[in-house]
């Protein structure tokens, strides 16, 4: 892995806490928002959120209007 991913997989993480910390659960769009104020470019942004999504780290909510929130 290259060391932009990593840091960019640590700043996408940092953002969804910060989300889950003011939101218990939360659309797309404000990840994406959320991810840019981080710094997070846009192409990444897909990866990232396809990559935790596949790990379990971030989980949708199906029958709550396909939200999202951290998997504790």
């Amino acid at each position: 892995m290259v060391l932009s991913e990593i840091d960019y997989s640590e700043r996408f993480l940092e953002a969804l806490h910060s989300l889950q910390k003011s939101y218990k659960k939360f659309p797309k769009f404000m990840i994406e928002i959320i991810a840019e104020n981080y710094g997070i470019p846009t192409p990444e942004v897909k990866n990232l959120f396809n990559t935790f999504r596949r790990k379990g780290i971030l989980k949708i909510l199906k029958n709550e209007g396909f939200y999202y929130q951290l998997n504790d």
